[in-house]
């Protein structure tokens, strides 16, 4: 991972770190790193089911020919091979999703911006897939009262790749 870091603080240009310290960049970044690790990872395993329900439902339409479509109507037949396409277009779409996180990320880093790291004493979640403010909560350790305070929230709502303030 330090070496990941190292090497994308490489792309981003001195000029950009003004009065912050380079232990202070290398926490964003390694942070910035971590987050993105961790959304690349939730795509993948979302990717890696979209091929498994898509092998499934090729087996399936395998198995619905070599019977000659005995029992199976020409209806039934395109249901399944829409059902195929269907995952074959999501499976594509999360790539693309791996695809364009990735390019943005590296295009922030690479932008020569000056490298922003989050308030004193707190730290930084993007809400994803199924997050909630409790299980955000949860897992570091503090309140929703707290959360919601950090943030300006006045209610429990929130969006896939909304970034939150944590407190500490």
């Amino acid at each position: 991972m330090a070496l990941v870091v190292s090497t994308l603080l490489s792309w981003v240009p001195a000029s950009s770190f003004g009065d912050q310290t380079i232990n202070q960049n290398l926490a964003v970044l390694d942070e910035k790193v971590n987050r993105l690790n961790a959304q690349m990872e939730d795509l993948l395993v979302r990717y890696q089911q979209l091929q498994k329900d898509s092998d499934l439902i090729r087996g399936e339409l395998m198995e619905f020919r070599r019977a000659g479509g005995v029992g199976v109507s020409a209806a039934e037949l395109k249901a399944l091979e829409d059902r195929i396409q269907a995952v074959d277009n999501a499976r594509k779409a999360d790539r693309q999703a791996i695809i364009e996180q990735l390019a943005k990320e590296l295009a922030g880093l690479s932008s020569g911006k000056p490298i922003t790291p989050v308030a004193a004493g707190s730290r930084e979640h993007v809400v994803a897939k199924g997050d909630t403010l409790s299980s955000i909560a949860k897992v570091y350790k503090v309140t929703v009262t707290d959360l919601k305070k950090a943030n300006g929230l006045t209610s429990d709502d929130i969006k896939l790749g909304q970034k939150l303030t944590i407190p500490k």
